[in-house]
């Protein structure tokens, strides 16, 4: 494991522990699974500028970018709790690195903002090479403790943005539709033990929970994943139907 990714893990995810009852104590043996629905981190996007785009252009382009991003923002207007740090064009990755351990002297979070530029992306190219370069962006900054969100600076479509002008996406929105939605996403499913508890390590942010006991419908929950700890997220299964008719 890398560097980057024992930070990750370190920064970005938590312990949970849910618990599954019913009317006579802890259930074990309950098959449960859990899946997250959406990042507490702040993955945005501001809609590229584009002239002459109808209502449709603009819904099938927010749609898109919804795919990706948990904050599709029609404004620049930064954090107002956060300090604002714009990625450099052509940036290194190391320089930056520093740069955000600087600003992180500070005391407040951190919101990176990124362009085309500061990666390469243009008309010209939006080669894999240049994907690449985003996702490795992306990732340093995820990493990086101080920072609380990541926005894709608003371009024009025909320009540095993640998207062509019929909507279809560069590689670059590839990487991180993958990275995002695959990598940084987490999913478990096991059993219950003998304390009628499961426990699995996920990224912050909401979940969707369920379980079942024998042919009872599932029994399904929200939550969020803190990584404050504490008490379990407990699921209360509801009695058999010969059970209440006794």
């Amino acid at each position: 494991m890398t560097r980057t990714q024992r930070q990750i893990e370190e920064h970005r995810q938590g312990e949970v522990c849910i618990e599954v009852r019913d009317s006579a104590g802890s259930c074990s043996d309950v098959p449960i699974w859990a899946e997250q629905e959406s990042h507490a981190f702040v993955f945005g996007c501001v809609l590229p500028k584009w002239e002459g785009a109808t209502e449709e252009d603009w819904q099938r382009i927010a749609d898109r970018l919804h795919e990706v991003f948990n904050r599709v923002m029609d404004d620049t207007r930064p954090d107002s709790s956060a300090i604002r740090v714009d990625v450099p064009d052509d940036v290194r990755l190391s320089q930056f690195q520093s740069e955000l351990d600087e600003r992180a002297e500070a005391g407040k979070p951190l919101e990176v903002w990124i362009r085309g530029a500061s990666v390469g992306l243009n008309a010209e190219d939006d080669s894999r090479a240049v994907a690449e370069r985003v996702a490795a962006l992306y990732t340093l900054c995820f990493a990086h403790p101080a920072v609380c969100g990541i926005i894709w600076a608003g371009e024009t479509v025909a320009g540095g943005g993640l998207l062509r002008r019929d909507g279809s996406p560069r590689p670059a929105f590839r990487y991180l539709h993958k990275l995002i939605g695959t990598v940084w996403h987490s999913r478990a499913s096991g059993e219950t033990d003998a304390a009628g508890r499961f426990r699995f390590r996920g990224f912050f942010g909401d979940y969707r929970v369920a379980a079942r006991m024998n042919e009872a419908p599932a029994t399904v929950a929200v939550f969020a994943c803190k990584g404050e700890g504490g008490l379990p997220v407990v699921l209360t299964t509801p009695e058999p139907e010969a059970s209440r008719r006794d």
